[in-house]
């Protein structure tokens, strides 16, 4: 309860803060919403990246969604701490590729207003998930393999953001083995 609490407190100051600059007699800016900012002004971006450029049948790669985030801003981790709310990746695909569990780095510990306590990222950080083809040999009907993301996350500096983007990628199957892309290296971070 005390945690839902400072919650409200932090979305009420960001709901607000917006009002302290008229308050103070500066001039409004046209806005789509108080609280909330204009597409174009969105702190973060987000990319499906994967490790491979191709899968081998039967073969296993590793998928990502790569969150570049502007200087001050952060998102938040699986376990927000006292506040903010999860960073979320739903994966879709055929039904012949299976999705692993979601890799998370070591989060950062962050102070947001009121001196709330959460964990998060800041700068970049790609949360990633091991994909499994369970084709058992080449089938001249599959030779791409369509990757969705659906992502969500609410980045935050004095005011909070909500985001969200849908993602897609294709991956070549191929019998041969298959390169590194050029996202290769944000993976090596993890096992």
């Amino acid at each position: 309860m005390r945690r839902r609490a400072r919650f409200a407190a932090v979305l009420m100051m960001a709901a607000m803060a917006p009002c302290a600059g008229w308050a103070a007699g500066e001039r409004a800016t046209p806005r789509r919403s108080a609280q909330f900012a204009a597409p174009q002004q969105q702190p973060v971006r987000a990319e499906l990246v994967a490790e491979h450029a191709s899968i081998q049948p039967g073969g296993r790669t590793r998928i990502g969604v790569q969150f570049d985030i502007e200087e001050g801003w952060h998102i938040y981790a699986k376990d927000p701490g006292d506040a903010g709310l999860p960073t979320k990746i739903r994966w879709t695909g055929p039904s012949w590729v299976s999705f692993g569990p979601l890799h998370w780095p070591p989060p950062e510990s962050l102070l947001d207003p009121g001196d709330i306590r959460t964990f998060g990222y800041s700068g970049a950080t790609v949360l990633h998930s091991a994909l499994q083809s369970r084709l058992s040999k080449m089938d001249p009907s599959r030779n791409a393999l369509p990757i969705r993301a659906h992502v969500e996350w609410l980045a935050c500096k004095e005011l909070c953001i909500p985001g969200s983007a849908e993602l897609e990628l294709t991956l070549q199957i191929r019998d041969e083995p298959p390169k590194f892309t050029p996202h290769a290296e944000l993976f090596d971070h993890v096992e």
